[in-house]
């Protein structure tokens, strides 16, 4: 097993626990023993028991030298390796000269009981018989005449024996302690690999699994000439889950759909056999399987339909059914790429794909969404590139009022001048900016200029009309937004009623609790809030009093079907402008482009207007020009 950071940090943590206890051990008996073999020394010499007495003071020395290098330096290996000398020689020096009234043997037994104890299992195993050798040579052999004391045959067997007995003791005492840390950290090892591999609620494989086993199957598949297909599936409105019965509903969901999706792709036709490493949740409720050994790239679809099946008459989760879905995007190896990061992001595009048709679906990755991934790939790195390098600038719309055609209002639209996305718009690059996460810087660079803008025109123009300012739908679900919004006009010092936030009508959706905090916090602030390409999403009438709006604008596609044949389409700016009244609120017209529009528009009584009949979006000096009386 590979060792992670986590693994590591948990494997040091569990050796300075050993060592702070070796430190004390070392600390606490390196003192008993200094004071102890001082006191002995001593009383020995003054027993005129000279060479006991000088060896018990020199150890005595060389303790309290050992003790000052533990305190300074903190290095515990050489501390007991000294303390581990000291005892030795103290114990030799007791079987040698017999001690004070020839009892050394006993006092022998507690320092080499001390001396195992120190050390760790090898080291004490060495010890033991470097001491048990000695005795041994010194007590049996012709190298007892180096004794100053004598002793018995009955004696010296029986303290070899009894030494070989309490050394045994002591020797599988460490042993045990020794193993019961290697089991400890080797349980740490499993939990962390468990934690760091694998998912915490439906215990699959996680991302980082998930993507060694993609390389480790592709591999075989290359070798034994197979055919591997990759499924990423997305689950569709399991956001509302999670916003109307709360996360913990979320996660018996996604436990449930996880034991379902391990159940249907258990084949009873034999399109493949299925491996535990064949399934793997990515993130949230992104979900990965993996169809090894298929025959042609067709039997995916399959295994795909069973996962869709799933979702059949809703999904019932604690007697409560979800109006769950799943986008599934197929990706197949060899035939669409062989490179395991290029087949996830295909099969990834793929899902996406399935979700602009529809949803609750599958779709094969084609070389169209091959062509589109691509160009998403070059707008992400052009994007990031013109952050970098501020290649992002702001031009000024005008907006009017209807009833004298006063400039009431300016609409802030980005521009982007990097030479990696010439011939990309907004409408192309705001989408993928919106996937990868690039729009919350987008959107607060915009802010920040635009504020700094209104400033500008406060000051020296002299205008007193909002800056309008389009945000990301992705903000409505970025608690931080509102806050970020905040600092920024005390930034600036603009107040907040001459700003006006603009987002799409179609991000907004019916229950969202997310949404509706962030649309609250903004409008405590008090900012405007505009519902901009209104009539095009799926706002009913009725949750427009629930939302913090002030204003609603006429999607020009509405502006442009006035005198359509079409009736249902000509009567739409009739209907919001009514729907606007009833609830008092703002209305503007976008996309005017001729002066029949704009007659009818006046008609009507709406309140503002845009659109190229009045101005084409500005330069900053050609609108400050114009706001010039």
């Amino acid at each position: 097993m590979s060792s992670t950071p986590e693994n590591i940090i948990g494997q040091q943590e569990m050796l300075a626990v050993r060592q702070r206890r070796r430190y004390t051990l070392c600390h606490v008996l390196t003192i008993l023993g200094v004071f102890f073999l001082a006191a002995f020394g001593s009383l020995s010499l003054i027993n005129n028991s000279h060479v006991l007495g000088t060896i018990l003071l020199i150890n005595a020395l060389v303790g309290l030298i050992n003790l000052y290098l533990l305190k300074r330096s903190g290095n515990v290996e050489r501390a007991a390796k000294i303390l581990s000398g000291i005892l030795f020689v103290l114990s030799m020096s007791l079987l040698i000269t017999g001690g004070e009234n020839n009892t050394g043997m006993l006092w022998i037994y507690p320092i080499v009981a001390i001396n195992l104890f120190i050390n760790r299992f090898w080291p004490a195993v060495f010890v033991f018989s470097i001491f048990s050798t000695s005795s041994a040579l010194l007590l049996f052999t012709p190298l007892s005449a180096l004794l100053m004391t004598s002793y018995s045959l009955t004696e010296s067997v029986r303290f070899m024996l009894t030494m070989l007995a309490l050394n045994s003791i002591c020797l599988a005492a460490l042993r045990s302690e020794e193993q019961a840390y290697e089991t400890i950290i080797q349980l740490h090892a499993d939990d962390i690999r468990q934690m760091a591999y694998y998912d915490t609620l439906t215990g699959l494989p996680n991302r980082w699994s998930f993507k060694a086993n993609l390389e480790r199957m592709l591999n075989r598949a290359e070798r034994d000439k197979q055919r591997i297909g990759l499924l990423y599936i997305d689950l569709d409105n399991f956001k509302q889950v999670n916003d109307q019965h709360g996360h913990e509903a979320g996660d018996r969901v996604l436990l449930k759909f996880s034991e379902q999706l391990l159940d249907v792709i258990r084949p009873n036709d034999q399109v493949y056999k299925p491996q535990t490493e064949s399934l793997a949740r990515l993130a949230g409720d992104e979900f990965v399987v993996l169809l090894p050994n298929i025959r042609e790239p067709l039997d995916a679809s399959i295994v795909a339909t069973r996962i869709l099946n799933i979702f059949k008459g809703g999904f019932n989760v604690d007697d409560v059914d979800h109006m769950l879905y799943a986008s599934i995007g197929i990706a197949v190896y060899p035939d669409d790429s062989t490179n395991p990061t290029d087949l996830l992001h295909q099969a990834d595009a793929a899902m996406y794909n399935a979700k602009n048709n529809g949803r609750n679906c599958f779709k094969f990755f084609t070389q169209d969404i091959a062509d589109k991934l691509r160009e998403r790939q070059l707008i992400e790195k052009g994007l990031r590139l013109a952050l970098k390098e501020a290649h992002f600038s702001l031009v000024y719309m005008p907006i009017f009022d209807c009833k004298d055609s006063s400039i009431v209002a300016v609409e802030v639209l980005l521009r982007c001048h990097s030479p990696a996305l010439k011939g990309y718009g907004p409408d192309h690059f705001i989408p993928v900016a919106e996937a990868t996460g690039l729009i919350k810087d987008i959107d607060l660079l915009v802010i920040d200029n635009a504020l700094d803008a209104q400033g500008v025109l406060q000051k020296e123009h002299g205008f007193n009309g909002k800056i309008c300012i389009n945000i990301s739908g992705v903000e409505l679900h970025n608690e931080l937004f509102s806050e970020q919004v905040k600092n920024l006009l005390a930034h600036h010092k603009i107040k907040p009623n001459s700003v006006e936030l603009e987002v799409t009508e179609t991000a907004f959706v019916a229950g969202d609790v997310t949404c509706l905090k962030t649309l609250n916090a903004l409008n405590e602030l008090g900012v405007s809030l505009a519902l901009d390409d209104f009539g095009t999403g799926y706002t009913a009438f009725n949750q427009l009093i629930h939302y913090p709006a002030h204003c609603l604008k006429i999607d020009r596609s509405f502006v442009n079907d006035l005198f359509s044949e079409r009736e249902a389409r000509n009567k739409m700016v009739m209907i919001i402008q009514s729907l606007a009244k009833l609830y008092d609120l703002r209305v503007i017209a976008e996309g005017v482009e001729t002066e029949a529009q704009m007659t009818y528009l006046k008609e009507l009584g709406c309140d503002w207007a845009q659109g190229y009949y009045l101005s084409r979006p500005l330069s900053w000096d050609d609108f400050c020009a114009l706001l010039k009386p």
